[in-house]
């Protein structure tokens, strides 16, 4: 059996990432499905695109550094 790729790896744990923090924004605001109004789609909508760019910002740094230990490997 052949392993992830580390970029597969890392996009998996990425979008868990941001699905928790969604889970957790949706859960500590206390939103049921019959108080949704437009003001709390957009928080929700703003907080899940915020927690996305984090996610993203932070696989980039892991695989900057990865690249770097591994270019230091080789030398």
């Amino acid at each position: 059996m052949q392993a992830m790729a580390q970029n597969q790896v890392n996009s998996i744990v990425t979008t868990t990432s941001g699905i928790f923090g969604g889970l957790g924004k949706v859960l500590s605001t206390n939103i049921f499905l019959a108080a949704i109004t437009i003001q709390t789609l957009l928080e929700v909508a703003v907080y899940a695109s915020v927690s996305a760019l984090v996610g993203y910002c932070i696989k980039l740094i892991i695989d900057l550094v990865t690249n770097l230990f591994k270019s230091k490997k080789d030398e």
